[in-house]
Formats: structure tokens, C-alpha cells, sequence
């Protein structure tokens, strides 16, 4: 089976999660809490975070979720905000922190390496689309990513198979001929729903390999390592 394109993952994936998004994650809390410590904890709690450091769980909403779902979770907790500007305040924070996002080592010269040799690529994320752009021009790689889904653009909710499915319509190709690589469940349920050619879970995130093997085609230990593997 020839793979001609990969769909990315962004957090735990094309950056390191727990080294970019802890502090990001005890800040949103504490944000959204109005400076609350009591009720900050319990935040971090229903977002499945530690309540201590803001160390996000597998397949919880900080993990896997969106912003979007991350507030309506906290305004069940009795957070003094409307949906829609808790969402956009998350949004913010989330964004800003891109900028200062540790990339996985030896990932982005091996998305360019698999630009060179013709691999056509694209990300989706449970993050917002402009958190994606931020996050790919200060990773030096937004020339080697012709697509990106966001939460907010449109094609569903991970696992929703709808932002492989666009990409590959995008490009003229089947779904097949797409591999789909990801640190969490969701992105491998994505792939498996969308017929995926091949679904590529990475240790780097939040992700354990026995999460993962079941849904998986193949694991590798980061995205390093995709040019062999490829």
C-alpha cells in the first residue's frame, strides 16, 4: 500500500505535550477559577490533570478534548463566565502558548526530509486552527503543511474521521493512500474510521503503547523516526 500523505497530530505528536502544555494547563484553571485556588483544583480535576501540576491524563479533556469542551466542563463546576467568552479566553491562553512550544527533537528535520521526498502533509488538532499556525511558523515548518482542522474549522470533533476524509478529497487521493499519525486513542479511532492506510501511534504525548497497540498499525517512540519507518 503507497502512502502518499500524513495527517499529524499536533500536541504530544509534533510537539512535546507534557514539556509544552503543564504550566499552560494549571494557568488555564487558575484563569477560568478567577484566581479560585479551591476551585482551580477542581477544575484541573474534571479536565483529568493532576491538581497539583496541571499533568494531563490519556484521553482526558486537556489530552484530547477542545476548548469548547473544556468550558462547558468547568462551567458545570460553577465558573462565574459565559460559554462563549471562557472559550475564547481558553483559545487565547492555548494560542499564546504556542509560542513558546517545545518541538519533539529530530521532528522538524524529518517533516522536511519527508516534504523533499514528495510526502504531502497536513495537521489536525483539538486545538484551535490559529493555535495551529502559530505553532507551526515558530516550529519553522508552515511551508511543509498544506492543510490544517482545527476544532473550529469545521470538519468535526475528534474522532470524527471528517478532517482526514477532507484532506484526502483536498488532495485528489483515497483515504488509503493517508497515513494518520497521533499520541492519543482519538487520533487512531480517527484513522481507523476514516480508512487510514496506515495509523501510526507515537509514545510522545499522553498515550501509553497499550493504549494504543489495539488501534494501531504500527508504533513508533516519536515522529524522529518516521523517515526510517517510511
Amino acid at each position: 500500500m503507497t502512502i502518499k500523505a500524513i495527517l499529524f497530530d499536533k500536541d504530544g505528536t509534533l510537539l512535546d505535550y507534557h514539556a509544552t502544555w503543564t504550566e499552560v494547563n494549571l494557568k488555564a484553571a487558575v484563569t477560568a477559577a478567577r484566581g479560585d485556588a479551591d476551585l482551580a483544583r477542581e477544575l484541573l480535576i474534571v479536565a483529568h490533570a493532576d491538581p497539583e501540576t496541571g499533568r494531563a491524563e490519556a484521553g482526558g479533556l486537556f489530552a484530547a478534548g477542545n476548548s469548547a469542551e473544556i468550558a462547558e466542563a468547568w462551567i458545570s463546576q460553577g465558573v462565574d463566565w459565559s460559554r462563549a467568552a471562557l472559550i475564547a479566553c481558553i483559545d487565547e491562553i492555548f494560542t499564546a502558548a504556542m509560542q513558546n512550544a517545545v518541538p519533539i527533537p529530530g521532528g522538524a528535520k524529518v517533516i522536511r526530509s519527508l516534504s523533499a521526498q514528495g510526502y504531502v502533509m497536513g495537521v489536525a488538532s483539538s486545538d484551535s486552527a490559529a493555535a495551529i499556525k502559530v505553532f507551526l511558523d515558530h516550529a519553522g515548518l508552515t511551508e511543509n503543511f498544506v492543510f490544517i482542522a482545527g476544532y473550529d474549522s469545521g470538519h468535526g470533533h475528534k474522532p470524527d474521521p471528517a478532517a482526514l476524509l477532507a484532506f484526502a478529497e483536498e488532495l485528489g487521493l483515497a483515504p488509503h493512500e493517508v497515513a494518520m499519525v497521533g499520541d492519543n486513542i482519538q487520533d487512531l479511532q480517527l484513522g481507523r474510521d476514516s480508512g487510514a492506510g496506515r495509523v501510526i501511534g507515537v509514545l510522545s504525548g499522553t498515550g501509553s503503547e497499550q493504549d494504543l497497540s489495539p488501534m494501531a498499525t504500527d508504533i513508533l517512540p516519536d515522529i524522529s523516526h518516521l523517515g526510517r519507518f517510511l
